[in-house]
């Protein structure tokens, strides 16, 4: 596990600049979970959920097409509106 340990300052507007040897590690866009605990703030890469990783067998009825078309227009809806913001 490769471990570093930078300096960064909160700019005026809340946001943090990390440093370019830790962007390297990450592909750009990439989605992250922030956390803290105490004094200690800590930055986790989401990784994207695959089909495989979905379960088999779902417990009551098979959605429609209809509700899997309504699913997949709000979430671009909500990812579209994510990035204008």
């Amino acid at each position: 596990m490769n471990r570093n340990m930078n300096a960064v300052k909160i700019d005026e507007d809340g946001s943090v600049r990390l440093p370019k040897n830790v962007l390297r590690r990450f592909p750009r866009k990439s989605e992250l979970l922030v956390w803290s605990d105490g004094n200690t703030i800590m930055l986790k890469r989401m990784k994207p959920l695959k089909p495989s990783d979905l379960p088999r067998d779902r417990p009551g009825e098979e959605m429609s097409l209809e509700e899997i078309n309504a699913e997949v227009h709000a979430y671009r809806k909500e990812k579209r509106a994510a990035r204008k913001a």
